[in-house]
């Protein structure tokens, strides 16, 4: 007995650890997914819905949804809500809590620490049909940020803190600029670093991204190593985005897969991953909802 249950434990350690991957995946489009200090930062209630698809020429292939909402209260607080259903990787759904403080070091700079909390549905293996487990999560994060550059550092999973659980607790350091080439033009340049233990020493990888802006419209290309989504390949992502109006934002992603052998494809292999994203924003008395932000 003692050993199928410390079984079932390993097991639920390594697939709650793998479904988070899918909500990490979402962080091109929100940052909330891994750092909770990012809660409030946009100064208005904004909400992102993303829906993310293998192989969209396909009928019956997997997609997954995410859902994210996060809201200034207050002067120095925010909350966030996140909600996910991602049944490719363990048939899972998940449900966070973010709260964050926000300190305003002067009009432009705002230093933020934030905590997210929540539990996650997964689904065990047909060995243990019926079987549901409900394993908690556990993020800090801090950020500091201003109208063209921000930095950040958060970590996930922090609970259950033993050595079979250790795949599981990422630390993401991530850096963003935007750099003014005309009245027009703009160019963000971010990065995330990302750095786990996965049982064999401490590792690092990097992913890179560079996003040129016209005036409302952002076309993107993105270099991604950080990702287990992608089979323990890099990828190259394309990124194109539009804000429409004052409220709405709509994006898509198309990731140029890498095999291992290191050649990029464009095609509509189930390698291949699509994502769509829509951003709603509500003005909370600050008048800065109809103001262009590129993070």
């Amino acid at each position: 007995m003692r050993s199928l249950l410390f079984l079932i434990f390993l097991l639920v350690c390594q697939m709650a650890s793998a479904q988070m991957e899918g909500t990490y995946s979402s962080y091109p489009f929100s940052q909330l997914a891994i750092n909770p200090a990012y809660a409030g930062t946009r100064d208005v209630t904004s909400m992102t819905f993303l829906n993310r698809r293998r192989s969209v020429q396909f009928q019956n292939t997997y997609s997954s949804q995410y859902f994210t909402v996060d809201s200034p209260v207050g002067e120095n607080w925010a909350l966030g809500f996140q909600a996910f259903r991602d049944p490719y990787s363990v048939a899972s759904v998940g449900f966070y809590g973010t709260a964050a403080y926000r300190h305003r070091i002067s009009e432009n700079e705002i230093l933020s620490a934030g905590v997210q909390m929540g539990i996650t549905q997964v689904v065990l293996p047909n060995n243990f049909v019926g079987n549901n487990a409900y394993p908690f999560t556990l993020g800090f994060g801090v950020q500091y940020k201003t109208p063209v550059y921000y930095v950040g550092l958060s970590t996930q999973n922090l609970v259950n803190q033993t050595h079979y659980y250790s795949t599981a607790k990422p630390i993401f350091l991530t850096a963003g600029y935007v750099f003014s080439l005309t009245e027009e033009w703009k160019l963000k340049a971010a990065t995330l670093v990302r750095g786990q233990n996965p049982g064999l020493g401490f590792q690092t990888k990097a992913d890179v991204n560079a996003t040129f802006w016209y005036k409302n419209v952002g076309v993107g290309v993105w270099y991604q190593s950080t990702l287990q989504t992608l089979g323990g390949r890099d990828g190259i992502l394309g990124t194109a985005e539009v804000q429409l109006g004052d409220r709405f934002r709509v994006g898509a992603s198309y990731d140029f897969n890498a095999p291992h052998s290191g050649d990029f494809s464009f095609s509509t292999q189930e390698s291949t991953i699509w994502q769509f994203f829509l951003r709603y924003e509500l003005d909370k008395g600050t008048g800065k909802v109809g103001q262009m932000r590129y993070f």
